[in-house]
């Protein structure tokens, strides 16, 4: 008999605010921190086609310093220089990231570099994280730690609650990661009248992002009881709520929900190894351009049968949440954890189905042509080195993207 043994780390996200309204915490938020020059990052259409950048903003007042909202899908290098010189400018003090996945990066990004005195190409390279499948992994640290950060995510990417941060160069094509215990954020609010203005699809494949995060958590060859708790309460409250939020935006209730989820089915992965499909999606997004969630779309149920007979269990579990929730059936009552699992990928592609999202890469962008790059890349992603069935070659990766094609 083996006994339970192990450990569980917690990054330090020091308080969540949450519900309609929520964003009236930020001026207290900012004074906790003793703020007095804070710079704004928000995305470009957020600023220019709402009045949302505008009202956090004024909420900010006096401790307001500037407005960056040059953004970039996918976190480019030099947009990471060109925020941290706006930091600079403006004397920041502490940052806000009100926005989508890409805002929160950014203002990571931000965070490192002023904490790392990084001013150039070079020095960001210093810190990524390097890793070769099957070697050591190389984790720089940064010397002192970041200045306070406060996200208001609009989007349910939840990349606001971790301590990782992913960044494209350019040059090579691939997003590399960076990991600091300090980087997350301490203050997180989650307003669910804030995504008003977010596109229905980019809500939907977003949730779709937090769908991926619990089921490879569930799913991890290191998987924690904590985590496997918050993944599977994540995957029964998307299953019921995202739909309705999505054919509803102004349906705050379901909103709030989805974004309790989104928060769960992060929630402690840094204890956790993941996979395959956020191993792939970095570097579907890297070079080819693809958002995070539509990379779930399209790879999260062609990796889920790729890893069925290594994850039955879990995936029995999940099948049954997405059965519950009225998404998928099973087989009948005599059937095996093997024959429910099976059913587990199939439901989650109809899933993406009922939220009018792609499923297959050809409909995304991607080409064949990008196939061999991609699965080397990603081979040097160490989320890969994670998956709970072992990935040994590219072309097993390749192999994958064709099916998915």
């Amino acid at each position: 008999m083996t006994l339970l043994k192990g450990e569980y780390n917690v990054v330090p996200v020091e308080k969540v605010s949450f519900g309609v309204g929520s964003v009236e915490a930020l001026p207290g938020e900012v004074a906790r921190y003793g703020a007095k020059r804070v710079a704004l990052y928000a995305s470009r259409t957020l600023r220019e086609q709402t009045d949302l950048v505008a009202r956090i903003e004024r909420l900010l007042g006096p401790a307001h310093a500037g407005t960056f909202s040059d953004t970039t899908q996918h976190v480019p290098r030099r947009t990471v220089l060109a925020a941290t010189e706006f930091a600079r400018e403006v004397g920041a003090d502490a940052v806000v990231a009100f926005g989508g996945g890409s805002v929160s990066d950014l203002a990571k990004g931000v965070a490192m570099c002023l904490a790392g005195d990084i001013h150039d190409i070079d020095g960001i390279d210093r810190m990524r994280i390097r890793f070769t499948l099957g070697g050591p992994v190389e984790i720089p640290s940064l010397p002192r730690a970041p200045i306070p950060h406060i996200a208001i995510p609009t989007t349910l990417s939840a990349g606001e609650f971790t301590n990782l941060i992913g960044i494209t160069d350019e040059v090579r094509r691939v997003k590399d990661l960076y990991l600091d215990r300090n980087l997350v954020p301490g203050s997180i609010i989650l307003d669910p009248e804030l995504t008003v203005a977010t596109p229905p699809w980019l809500w939907a494949s977003t949730g779709m992002r937090s769908v991926d995060h619990a089921v490879e958590g569930l799913c991890s060859s290191t998987a924690q009881a904590v985590t496997d708790a918050l993944s599977a309460d994540a995957l029964e409250r998307l299953a019921r709520h995202l739909p309705a939020s999505f054919e509803n935006p102004l349906d705050f209730e379901a909103k709030a929900q989805c974004q309790i989820a989104a928060w769960e089915s992060i929630f402690g992965l840094v204890n956790v190894l993941l996979g395959l499909s956020h191993g792939i999606g970095h570097q579907l997004g890297a070079r080819c351009n693809v958002p995070h969630g539509v990379t779930t779309c399209v790879m999260l149920p062609t990796v889920m049968r790729y890893n069925l007979a290594a994850t039955i269990g879990p995936q029995a579990r999940i099948a049954r949440i997405f059965a519950g929730a009225g998404h998928g059936e099973l087989p009948g009552p005599a059937a095996t954890d093997e024959q429910v699992a099976a059913a587990a990928g199939p439901a989650i592609r109809a899933f993406v189905e009922r939220l009018g999202l792609p499923t297959r890469l050809r409909d995304v962008g991607v080409s064949e042509a990008d196939f061999p790059g991609i699965a080397a890349d990603a081979l040097d992603d160490m989320i890969v080195a994670g998956n709970p069935r072992p990935v040994s070659s590219a072309d097993e990766v390749i192999a994958l993207l064709r099916e998915a094609y």
